[in-house]
């Protein structure tokens, strides 16, 4: 039995599991001081049903033995205040053989034997302890982070599309790809990016059966030797990697050199199975490029040289074309034969051509830290070192702005007054025919 103290130390959910295993009802909505106090009556009730079945056993051990010490073949029986002794053997004319087992009728009407033995019930399985609980929650919730760190599935292909974010499903629009994307972001770092459905990792356990419990996900970079052909390719190593991500950044040495990373499991027998292949990348010599930030807003603005350095000029461009159309929401633009930059004409006239243009007024000065200031009847916050800024709205008229500042005794007062005009004039649009 686990004492009170022991019950208290325990958290709500030990406490929910314990009561589960006794067969508490309503455990579900209890709190943890209601479960403790039902635990406590489970227990007292299973400490005197205990106590009975073990008086219950000592005096049946008693009676048998004052049994035992009485005379077997001889009986003494009281009748109208007389005591007569007889001998069953010797006087009931029995035979010398041995008695058979008298047999007594049951209610239905069968004979049972008395020397057969009653029925055992069923013993009840003993209740688990609270630490047998604890280290089965801690085993259950070891193997439950394996298998999201063993799991790379990003998404789960339903009907041709993506339901991703987890708990918080949406369906993607797009029809979801297994593919694996390799980016050059300076001479001595790339970043690799993945998609991967859940269908893809079944399919891998499945062909990997019995050797899927030792396999680790692994991104393996291949070092592409030969530039005119891609099959040159040698593992330069094994990253270690985990459920819950999409991408990883790789540092790499040598620049510039060309690279190509898998995605898979591999097994402790060094077996490796492969789920995609990326494409190849070449990366720069130091300094030819300044290093690029992670964020997609920033590769927007130079996406054409990341393009370009990630092997998007040297093929058809693949999965990789794909993502940066897909990111930068523009179409990806071709070499022609010379290596200039071509698109199709219609994609580079521009239907419209916005322009926005304003102006603000900026004042600003200094006084002592203990004066106050006010710009056009307003008060203004001073720097600790009395200096001051205020940025206001321009528009088009002429304003008049006084600025004062007072001293804290209220015995010196200073005025400065500003006088501005702003006068803006939108031109003529100007449309030049289309050239050929």
């Amino acid at each position: 039995m686990i004492t009170t103290a022991d019950l208290k130390a325990q958290t709500r959910r030990e406490l929910a599991d314990l009561a589960r295993n006794y067969g508490v009802s309503g455990w579900h909505g209890m709190k943890k001081d209601e479960l403790v106090e039902e635990i406590k009556k489970i227990q007292r009730r299973l400490r005197r049903k205990a106590n009975a079945e073990k008086s219950l056993k000592a005096n049946a051990k008693s009676r048998a033995v004052s049994a035992k010490a009485k005379s077997p073949g001889v009986s003494t029986r009281r009748s109208n205040g007389t005591a007569k002794a007889s001998v069953s053997s010797a006087q009931n004319g029995s035979s010398a053989g041995a008695r058979k087992p008298s047999a007594t009728r049951k209610p239905n009407g069968t004979r049972q034997s008395s020397s057969s033995k009653p029925a055992v019930a069923a013993k009840k399985p003993e209740p688990v302890s609270a630490n047998s609980l604890r280290v089965r929650q801690q085993m259950r919730k070891r193997r439950e982070v394996m298998q999201r760190n063993k799991d790379l599935s990003t998404g789960t292909l339903v009907g041709g599309s993506a339901v991703r974010n987890g708990t918080n499903r949406s369906r993607a629009t797009e029809p979801h790809q297994d593919r694996v994307v390799l980016l050059v972001r300076d001479s001595f770092w790339l970043q690799a990016s993945w998609e991967i459905t859940r269908a893809s990792v079944q399919r891998a356990q499945s062909a990997m059966a019995e050797r899927w419990h030792t396999a680790t996900p692994v991104l393996r970079l291949l070092t592409v030797g030969d530039v005119s052909s891609n099959r040159a390719e040698s593992v330069e190593r094994d990253i270690a990697i985990h459920g819950g991500v999409d991408n990883w950044y790789i540092d790499v040495e040598e620049p510039p050199s060309r690279f190509r990373v898998l995605i898979g499991y591999l097994t402790d027998t060094g077996e490796f199975y492969t789920v995609c292949r990326s494409n190849v990348v070449e990366t720069p010599r130091p300094g030819e490029c300044e290093r690029l930030d992670e964020h997609w807003r920033d590769i927007a603005e130079d996406y054409e040289r990341i393009y370009s350095l990630s092997g998007g000029y040297d093929t058809d461009g693949g999965d990789l074309k794909e993502v940066f159309e897909e990111r930068l929401c523009r179409p990806m633009p071709i070499r022609g034969d010379q290596g200039q930059t071509v698109a199709d004409p219609t994609l580079l006239r521009e239907a419209k051509l916005p322009f926005d243009v304003d102006a603000e007024l900026i004042i600003y000065g200094k006084t002592a830290s203990s004066a106050s200031v006010m710009v056009a009847g307003r008060p203004v916050k001073l720097q600790p070192d009395g200096s001051f800024t205020v940025r206001m709205e321009l528009p088009d008229k002429r304003q008049v702005l006084p600025v004062t500042a007072e001293s804290r005794d209220g015995l010196r007062q200073r005025t400065t007054v500003v006088a501005v005009e702003r006068n803006t004039k939108v031109m003529e649009p100007v449309e030049l025919q289309e050239r050929l």
